[in-house]
């Protein structure tokens, strides 16, 4: 039993740690953000941030389009934690590191407790194989939970990106030069939507060609506000012609989409509340209503009785 609760500290105990270097690429980027507005040396500090999060990217999208083939499960799930903030295969091999080992010390943990209940081999295996179950969907109920979070923000920074790209492409720059203005006065106010766009800009500087990057950019994004300005961005590029208008509709689209699911979400919570008000304020409001009579009733009938 000594060896059992000392690897499931040690599972623990290493899970942190991977869960440490999966964040730790993130974490140094907000470090030298701030770093960068105190010593004044803002290009430097973002050009070393870019290069670190190329280097998370890293050969992402061949290992997606080789499993894609093979494991279309392993290419979802790839995406699924691309989407959640965790970019790059050192990333994703980190988190996964950490979920495998919090799920062999929960193992290790209900194999414990089992044989200290009294239990022979086999019933503790199966409670351990029920606890380590539990663990990971609680795993992967967090990561679907942390990639909505970043769809929402990512969603939530859309029109002002949206509204100050169509300001930097009427002032006339170019593709990079919007995504450079929009890296450099964004960078505090939309994170999420300029860490996305670093990664675009760094790709087109490295060579690869604007349309087959912004196209393979929006393909993987959650987000549809982002993923649509990806889009129209990639068309824009290769065709040419003003993006004023184009912009302007893509706004308004945005915005009837924000509104119909503010009320839609308003149209849920009216039911809600329809239904607490019918569980506890009917009764409440019977038994104020029809108390007095009830009480008239049975005093009468007890009357007739005598």
């Amino acid at each position: 039993m000594a060896w059992l609760m000392m690897s499931a500290l040690l599972s623990l105990a290493a899970a942190g740690i991977c869960l440490r270097l999966a964040g730790i690429g993130q974490r140094e980027g907000q470090a030298e953000r701030s770093d960068t507005l105190a010593d004044g040396a803002r290009g430097d500090r973002h050009r070393q941030v870019a290069a670190r999060e190329a280097r998370l990217m890293g050969s992402g999208r061949v290992i997606w389009r080789r499993q894609t083939r093979g494991r279309p499960w392993l290419a979802e799930l790839a995406l699924i934690l691309r989407q959640a903030g965790f970019i790059g295969t050192r990333a994703q091999l980190h988190l996964l590191l950490s979920v495998a080992l919090v799920v062999f010390g929960v193992f290790s943990g209900g194999v414990l407790y089992a044989l200290q209940g009294g239990q022979g081999w086999w019933p503790a295996l199966t409670t351990g194989l029920a606890f380590a179950a539990l663990a990971a969907v609680g795993a992967w109920i967090w990561v679907k939970r942390a990639r909505r979070s970043r769809v929402a923000r990512l969603d939530e920074e859309a029109d002002m990106v949206i509204q100050v790209t169509r300001m930097l492409w009427e002032s006339g720059m170019t593709l990079e030069g919007v995504l450079r203005g929009l890296i450099r006065n964004l960078d505090d106010s939309c994170p999420e939507s300029v860490r996305e766009l670093r990664l675009i800009l760094l790709r087109i500087e490295a060579g690869q060609a604007r349309e087959e990057v912004l196209e393979e950019q929006s393909a993987i994004q959650a987000s549809e506000g982002l993923e649509d300005l990806l889009k129209l961005l990639a068309q824009i590029s290769s065709s040419g012609g003003g993006a004023r208008r184009a912009m302007l509709d893509l706004s308004h689209r945005l915005r009837d989409r924000r509104r119909m699911r503010i009320q839609e979400a308003v149209s849920r919570l009216s039911g809600q509340m329809s239904l607490v008000m019918m569980v506890f304020l009917f009764p409440a409001l019977l038994i104020v209503l029809a108390g007095p009579a009830v009480i008239n009733l049975g005093g009468m009938l007890q009357s007739l009785g005598n």
